[in-house]
C-alpha cells in the first residue's frame, strides 16, 4: 500500500490526512511543498491525521519531523491525531512522543489549536 495525503482546511486549521504506509522518501517534496504553500498563505495551525496510516518507519518519521520544523520555523503549531497502535509504538521507541503533541481525536486537536492563549 502506498502513501497518500489529502489536504482539508477547516476554518483556520489545515488538516493533512495521511493514509497507507510511509516506508520510503516518496512524496516528501510534494508534501513539504503543500505545507509551505499553506504557510505562505498565512496558515499557522496544522493537524496531521494518522488514523489511516498503517505503517511508518524512519523515512516517515523524518517526513513528519521536517513538516514540524517548517511549521515551527514560521511560528505555527502542529498536532498529530489518532495514530494506530503500531504507529504509536514507533513514536514511543524513537522518543518522538515527547516532541510532538499527540491527540486522541481531531475535534480535540482543533479545539486545542483554536483555544485562546492563556
Amino acid at each position: 500500500m502506498s502513501f497518500s495525503i489529502q489536504l482539508d482546511i477547516q476554518s483556520t486549521v489545515c488538516i493533512l490526512d495521511f493514509s497507507g504506509t510511509i516506508l520510503t522518501k516518496n512524496k516528501v517534496d510534494e508534501t513539504l511543498e503543500m505545507v509551505d504553500f499553506e504557510l505562505e498563505d498565512g496558515k499557522r495551525k496544522f493537524i496531521i491525521d494518522l488514523k489511516e496510516l498503517k505503517q511508518i518507519n524512519s523515512s516517515g518519521l523524518n517526513l513528519i519531523l521536517r513538516i514540524f520544523t517548517h511549521i515551527r520555523n514560521k511560528g505555527g503549531e502542529l498536532i498529530l491525531v489518532q495514530p494506530n497502535k503500531s504507529v504509536s509504538e514507533i513514536f514511543k521507541i524513537s522518543k518522538l512522543n515527547t516532541v510532538f503533541n499527540i491527540s486522541a481525536d481531531k475535534q480535540t486537536a482543533i479545539n486545542q489549536l483554536n483555544a485562546p492563549e492563556a
